[in-house]
């Protein structure tokens, strides 16, 4: 069978690497479209996948992400007519159903934040994965379908971060790190997306400030643009390294003392390889941050004074551990087949 995958954004790819290459195994093609944002081709690249471009970034308003995606859509549409597959899957890609549905090709989706409208969901995919900690009365406050869910059990982060060794060496190398100073990853807010807080731009001030005239710690800046690097102008953190290529994400995060983040994917790839974990995450809390911060895999820092009260800029004293991804691997490849026409 052919199946088709949309990389809409970066950490998709890494998702969807363990799953493609299982469905390989099995016998199945993988084609892949992809949108050009945030690393996302040069990862498929990095991992030598082939794929056709779709589409790049749509803007900050409202109106500009609504055209953009109905513009994906149909571009979508056009690049995968004749290729005859039976199933799509994607990671929250919005334009994927519109265009699944142009096409008439059965479309999965996978997402694990239910605070995201589900409308385009709910109306263009047979099934909807979410983490089984999303439970119905939350799917039922978040407006979606129950009948359109099926719970996966455990975290996305697990399918792939058991899925190749890690090197945290190489990293460590290639930055430059200094053994002796603590070394705290920092990725600033996703202030583009739409469900950013401005408060979280206050608490990456506090933690900023934190961190200034300290000659002890080295911080690994993710930065998106430069308006995010023009936020660490007004402090004297002494030593920052800003990565000026992509990095395999898990082996970036084994390479740290600790991750502070004020987006999810990598907080909680941070939280579930053991590493001590901080989310500054304004939105509106999901289901999954939850569930980590009860089992005290992931701190949460809500405020300039949790900064001053949780916050620790030390040398981490626990191992990396990497989970085993098997089992959920073959039960979402599992489900995407299962909507195959």
């Amino acid at each position: 069978m052919k199946i088709w995958f949309d990389a809409d954004n970066g950490p998709h790819v890494l998702i969807m690497k363990p799953l493609a290459r299982a469905l390989q195994a099995h016998g199945h093609e993988v084609l892949f479209t992809a949108r050009d944002r945030t690393s996302t081709c040069q990862l498929l690249d990095h991992y030598g996948f082939r794929y056709k471009t779709v589409g790049g970034e749509f803007g900050k308003g409202k109106l500009d992400k609504i055209r953009g995606t109905l513009g994906r859509a149909v571009s979508l549409a056009m690049a995968a007519r004749g290729w005859g597959a039976n199933v799509s899957f994607g990671h929250g890609s919005r334009a994927l159903p519109i265009a699944s549905r142009l096409l008439r090709v059965p479309s999965v989706t996978m997402y694990d934040y239910e605070w995201v409208n589900p409308t385009l969901f709910t109306w263009g995919c047979r099934e909807i994965l979410l983490p089984d900690v999303i439970d119905g009365a939350r799917c039922d406050e978040a407006g979606i379908r129950r009948d359109a869910v099926h719970g996966y059990p455990g975290f996305k982060e697990e399918l792939y971060l058991a899925d190749q060794p890690l090197d945290p060496d190489h990293v460590r190398e290639d930055l430059k790190l200094d053994p002796d100073r603590v070394s705290v990853l920092l990725c600033p807010p996703a202030t583009n997306a739409h469900y950013h807080n401005p408060e979280a731009e206050i608490i990456l001030e506090a933690i900023l400030t934190a961190m200034s005239g300290r000659e002890d710690l080295q911080l690994v800046y993710l930065a998106r643009s430069q308006d995010q690097l023009d936020f660490l102008k007004p402090h004297d953190v002494r030593h920052v390294i800003v990565p000026r290529k992509v990095y395999d994400g898990p082996s970036l995060i084994a390479a740290m003392d600790l991750m502070i983040s004020g987006g999810g994917t990598m907080t909680r790839e941070a939280a579930i390889l053991g590493l001590p974990s901080y989310s500054f995450f304004r939105g509106r809390s999901g289901r999954v941050d939850e569930s980590l911060t009860r089992r005290g895999q992931l701190i949460m820092l809500e405020s300039v004074a949790d900064v001053g009260t949780k916050l620790r800029l030390e040398k981490r004293a626990g191992e990396i551990v990497a989970p085993d991804n098997g089992p959920l691997t073959e039960h979402i490849v599992g489900r995407i087949l299962s909507h195959a026409r």
